[in-house]
């Protein structure tokens, strides 16, 4: 259950008028076990294996407390804010580079005029927050653990988000980030790795902003997107000295979005299909490829579907993706994915529910047939409240 909490009896974080006003307290944990199979066949036909069987947290649901409220205004007007911190239910540690409001951290104007919002938000396909838009297009809504493929965005720093009234079933979302992360440097970090984003307000700085429109008509809705990347600059050398390696990416970084879904009562299917240009990663073609994904263009397309069944829901999801990297001192590079993952949630109550699934991906080298094939399979218990 929700907790009414009056803003003098939060941590006396919140003072002044803040006083007179309401604030929620809640929250989930989200704990469970997986069994994660991994192989990795390599140009010349040898392979290498591993498996692990471990402890596993937010799988279904990410692991979040947070504290939310808002104050009317009058004549419709209304202000609100949103603090959300992530952890790992495992060992109680951060999460979101250990951020204390890490998921989300937001302060909002609303009124008839729609919405302006200000703070740490997930950009409309990065699966997070009170802007994302996957679910309208994706069964999970952002990938199952270890199996997506798909090009994304994330929750990103210093935003400034304007959203319309839902008029007609149609809504307009606007998101831009004046620096995407604010504990980046354009130096290099202890680890001897160089990052890429300048001060914020530069054009060194990384930068982000999108686009997106929603339509809701009862059983059907629909989404569409547009993301733009301007990547950062490495200002200095690995010594402290000289002009450093320049910008991540000469070209924008640019993602396209379309899809919905249909509820037919019995089934409620989803389909979605993506292209992308000049990205630096894509979620689930893993550690077997790295150094070669760095300046990426493809397609994604995902076919999904979400039933009850019994008391429960079954959730499935088929994924594919065709790429290549673009590389400017050698010969491109291309890859092919192909996903697929199902879950099984039984609520134990209106707040507690189980859950168990699995999921295999593969993704292969075209040019030297290299592939990694990865299985998973999962349970766990999820609590809100």
């Amino acid at each position: 259950m929700k907790k009414s909490l009056t803003a003098l009896a939060v941590l006396g974080v919140f003072a002044g008028s803040a006083m007179a006003a309401d604030v929620t307290l809640y929250g989930a944990l989200d704990t469970g076990f997986e069994y994660f199979h991994k192989k990795t066949t390599k140009f010349d036909g040898s392979s290498e294996k591993s498996d692990t069987f471990d402890m596993q947290t937010g799988w279904d649901t990410g692991n979040r407390w947070g504290l939310k409220g808002s104050e009317d205004l009058g004549n419709g007007y209304k202000v609100s804010f949103k603090l959300e911190s992530g952890f790992n239910g495992d060992d109680g540690t951060m999460g979101q580079g250990s951020r204390l409001f890490g998921r989300e951290a937001g302060l909002t104007l609303s009124g008839p005029f729609g919405s302006v919002a200000f703070g740490r938000f997930g950009g409309i396909s990065s699966s997070a927050g009170t802007y994302d838009m996957l679910g309208y297009v994706e069964s999970f809504d952002g990938g199952d653990g270890n199996v997506w493929g798909f090009a994304a965005s994330d929750r990103y720093d210093n935003m400034v988000v304007y959203q319309t009234p839902r008029f007609a079933g149609l809504q307009l979302t606007a998101q831009y980030s004046f620096k995407t992360d604010s504990k980046a440097s354009a130096k290099y970090n202890s680890a001897g790795d160089p990052e890429y984003s300048g001060d914020e307000g530069t054009s060194h700085a990384q930068r982000y902003a999108s686009v997106g429109l929603s339509g809701e008509y009862g059983p059907a809705s629909f989404a569409v997107g547009y993301e733009l990347t301007k990547y950062g600059v490495n200002e200095q050398t690995a010594t402290g000295t000289g002009a450093g390696l320049g910008r991540e990416l000469d070209k924008d970084g640019q993602l396209v979005f379309v899809g919905g879904n249909y509820d037919f009562e019995v089934v409620q299917l989803f389909v979605e299909g993506q292209y992308f240009k000049h990205q630096t990663a894509i979620a689930g073609f893993g550690d077997a490829f790295e150094g070669l994904i760095d300046d990426v263009k493809g397609y994604g397309l995902h076919l999904g579907a979400a039933a009850p069944l019994g008391a429960g829901t079954l959730t499935a999801g088929l994924y594919y993706t065709d790429a290549t990297n673009e590389n400017e001192a050698a010969k491109d590079v291309d890859f092919k994915y192909y996903g697929a993952s199902a879950r099984y949630n039984y609520p134990l109550s209106e707040r507690t529910g189980v859950y168990a699934g699995a999921g295999y991906g593969q993704v292969k080298n075209d040019d030297s047939g290299e592939k990694t094939k990865v299985t998973q399979v999962y349970c766990g218990l999820v609590h809100t409240f």
